[in-house]
């Protein structure tokens, strides 16, 4: 990387329980790691592999109470 430079990215931004999701995704396999910006945890898509992207949306969807 350079300094100055950045990169063109998308971001998610969950607002329900930050902390308690962001703990919820770490412990997901494989781990999802976010950062909690402004009272949300936000997922920079930048990182995320394609192949990567069912495991990611499955472990938000664990997090998030919603299986």
């Amino acid at each position: 990387s350079l300094p100055g430079e950045t990169l063109p990215t998308w971001l998610v931004a969950l607002d329900s329980n930050p902390d308690a999701m962001a703990d919820a995704l770490r412990q997901a396999e494989p781990p999802v790691i976010g950062r909690i910006e402004d009272d949300k945890l936000v997922l920079d898509l930048r990182t995320i592999m394609a192949e990567e992207e069912d495991a990611v949306v499955k472990g938000v969807r664990l997090a998030a109470g919603m299986v």
